[in-house]
């Protein structure tokens, strides 16, 4: 296995080891950032979280150039992890004397702190942004589109690390989960059979034809599989989707 995709799995083991086993938000955060500079070679990194009041906290950095500039972004509401948390979306500044005139007061810090480039990537969570990762950089630093992925990666696995209980309920709550997974692939088998015997075509056709009417719908599987057994939706419905 060539030597950087060796790190990756060494790295991503050990962050979803942690997640699986006891835990808490900071030694997950600290993973986090430890992996923005081993894996995508950034010089340090750091992670903003929204609040109940609708501002955001620094909880996270490498070292303290990333606390004190995520501490600038929280208290002037400027900077690209503010923009990207606002927009839920990837914001990509490799050269940031040439976004000094987007974020003039956080480019001038961070030039100074020694930073030349900053990533940021959105934290998300049901569809929202509830926070973001910032990936620094000390030289001009142009992402790559695996760099980009695997920034969102780090970002979502931090979330799991935050969202994600740590008690002794949580083994109940999976086997409850499990028991729902089960129920879930047996009415699904069940709506499959009733599909692909309406239209006369096999189980494989059947079961991509319900999927597809999900995805257009945006209605979860089992919902579409329970209107179909329910007698709410016709078989024929699937196909003019």
């Amino acid at each position: 296995m060539p030597q950087v995709q060796e790190q990756v799995a060494v790295t991503l083991n050990e962050l979803t080891a942690s997640l699986v086993g006891p835990h808490d938000a900071e030694s997950v955060l600290r993973l986090v950032t430890a992996a923005c500079e081993s894996l995508l070679s950034a010089s340090a990194a750091g992670v903003l979280l929204a609040d109940p009041r609708g501002g955001l906290s620094v909880v996270a950095a490498s070292d303290e150039r990333a606390r004190f500039l995520e501490l600038l972004q929280s208290q002037i509401d400027e900077g690209p992890c503010v923009d990207s948390v606002r927009d839920n979306a990837m914001i990509a500044c490799p050269d940031l004397e040439e976004g000094a005139g987007r974020w003039p007061a956080f480019a001038r810090a961070a030039l100074d702190a020694g930073f030349r480039a900053v990533h940021a990537v959105p934290m998300r969570l049901a569809g929202g942004a509830v926070g973001g990762l910032n990936v620094f950089y000390a030289a001009v630093t142009p992402w790559q589109e695996w760099e980009q992925r695997l920034g969102q990666v780090l970002a979502d696995l931090a979330v799991l690390g935050l969202s994600q209980d740590d008690d002794p309920a949580r083994t109940h709550r999976l086997a409850g989960q499990t028991l729902t997974a089960l129920n879930d692939r047996v009415l699904l088998a069940h709506a499959i059979g009733m599909v692909a015997g309406a239209l006369d075509t096999s189980t494989d056709e059947a079961r991509s034809l319900i999927f597809g009417y999900a995805a257009t719908q945006r209605s979860p599987v089992r919902d579409v599989a329970r209107r179909l057994t329910g007698g709410n939706l016709e078989a024929a419905a699937l196909q003019a989707a």
